[in-house]
């Protein structure tokens, strides 16, 4: 037996809002939610700023930390019809964002999807909490969308850290650091990242990674807000990559930058103090 999750986001007046239904693996509505990827606004909208809905179901029933969980889902039209087409972004059909409340747990999966539009992932919950779900695609002649959901995994909970704001100086990912910094670009802000390995060396042989020099997803302090942006070229300057990315607001916000090096994926995670909305004073 598997749990199913509804989630639907309305958009009226160019604001966003999600609405909770069915049977849930759920503690409460994730309430308001904006998000943009890299220059362009993307909701869960069937494309025409009418109601989508995400179902997210796993196996087993009730996820536990530690232990393989099957991720299935499947979208659906604003009139009941599932999406069964999807165009690539970024050299996949999906891609799965998952991040625990408090923001300490990070994943970027790649789910298939099949001919008849299931969405099918797997992934092991380092810890129990709750986790919030985003699915970046592209149904197929329409704008690029996101879906969010919640899921609840048992097992061991800790909370999460306080977040403090690091930026700008020099942060330690998993295997690589980087120098991270902030400027203003018109009504935008520029977040950069000069990578270097862990003895302060400048890195210089970034590869690509699924098309770009790099991704960057954004949240902010409650998760309420997404961005998942990509960089301002699409060669690295020297050890230097940077993101365009339009804040939605003020705050405190999470923001996770990966990067490809020797065919090996690297994250960075950063904490960054939003002043002013869309840029950065």
């Amino acid at each position: 037996m598997t749990r199913i999750v509804f989630i639907s986001l309305l958009v009226a007046n160019g604001s966003a809002f999600l609405l909770l239904g069915g049977c849930a693996n759920e503690s409460r509505p994730p309430g308001r939610s904006t998000v943009d990827h890299s220059e362009h606004s993307h909701q869960a909208s069937d494309g025409a700023g009418r109601v989508a809905s995400l179902m997210l179901s796993t196996t087993p029933d009730r996820p536990r930390a530690g232990e393989p969980v099957e991720l299935r889902m499947m979208l659906h039209d604003s009139s009941g019809q599932m999406l069964t087409e999807f165009e690539q972004v970024h050299e996949k059909l999906a891609h799965l964002i998952i991040v625990r409340e408090g923001l300490d747990e990070f994943a970027h999966l790649h789910p298939k999807v099949d001919a008849a539009g299931n969405i099918i992932g797997t992934h092991t919950f380092p810890l129990g909490g709750t986790y919030h779900v985003f699915l970046d695609h592209k149904p197929a002649g329409k704008p690029p969308a996101t879906g969010q959901a919640k899921l609840v995994v048992e097992g061991q909970a800790p909370t999460a850290p306080p977040l403090t704001s690091n930026v700008p100086g020099t942060i330690q990912g998993d295997g690589l650091a980087a120098e991270v910094s902030m400027r203003s670009s018109n009504a935008a802000t520029v977040v950069a990242f000069k990578v270097q390995d862990l003895s302060g060396k400048k890195v210089t042989n970034l590869e690509p990674y699924l098309g770009a020099m790099g991704h960057l997803v954004v949240l902010s302090a409650d998760a309420s807000k997404y961005v998942h942006a990509h960089p301002l070229t699409e060669t690295a300057a020297g050890d230097e990559v940077a993101f365009q990315v339009h804040f939605p607001g003020p705050g405190t916000y999470k923001a996770w930058g990966q990067f490809q090096r020797d065919g090996k994926v690297f994250t960075i995670p950063v904490v960054m103090q939003i002043q002013s909305g869309s840029h950065q004073h």
